[in-house]
């Protein structure tokens, strides 16, 4: 099963995060040249990065982005040979409705669930009000979306007969 789930290389999934929040605005630049250096393969110093990339690039998560970054999740889904659920929320943040997309090009047979109101963890939100949207992340009395349980389910009862 595959949640909210990146069709595209980390990098261009990181890339597109920054861009898409106008509070990065006065680290894009910075940030996207590191995006690079890390996709070539290269590390980049801590002395060369601001104290606002660390979280997202500090050197001990550097091997784990490089390593990353080299995966296109796209190949990866072809070569598995086991049945595939997507689910992807239609108000989603961070992983768009193309990357579920990509994935199920990829492996045609894969059963793609599209929930239009849920946004990255699966949670319905009614607007696409940002805000909103992120308040929803926190807090543990919201459920997840009706349809996600329910696509969950019907694909484990599928596969799974007894």
């Amino acid at each position: 099963m595959l949640l909210s789930t990146a069709g595209r290389r980390l990098g261009e999934v990181i890339a597109g995060q920054l861009r898409d929040d106008p509070a990065n605005e006065p680290i894009l630049e910075e940030a996207l040249r590191a995006l690079g250096r890390l996709q070539a393969g290269r590390r980049v110093a801590a002395a060369d990065l601001s104290p606002a990339l660390m979280p997202l690039l500090r050197p001990a998560v550097q091997g784990f982005l490089i390593s990353g970054m080299a995966l296109d999740p796209a190949d990866l889904i072809a070569r598995v040979c086991l049945p595939i659920l997507i689910v992807q929320g239609g108000r989603d943040l961070q992983i768009t409705v193309a990357d579920a997309e990509r994935l199920r090009a990829a492996r045609p047979d894969a059963r793609l669930v599209l929930r239009p109101e849920a946004n990255h963890v699966l949670k319905r939100v009614a607007s696409s009000d940002r805000a909103a949207n992120l308040a929803a992340y926190r807090d543990p009395a919201l459920p997840l979306d009706r349809g996600v349980a329910e696509a969950i389910t019907r694909f484990i009862l599928a596969e799974c007969p007894r």
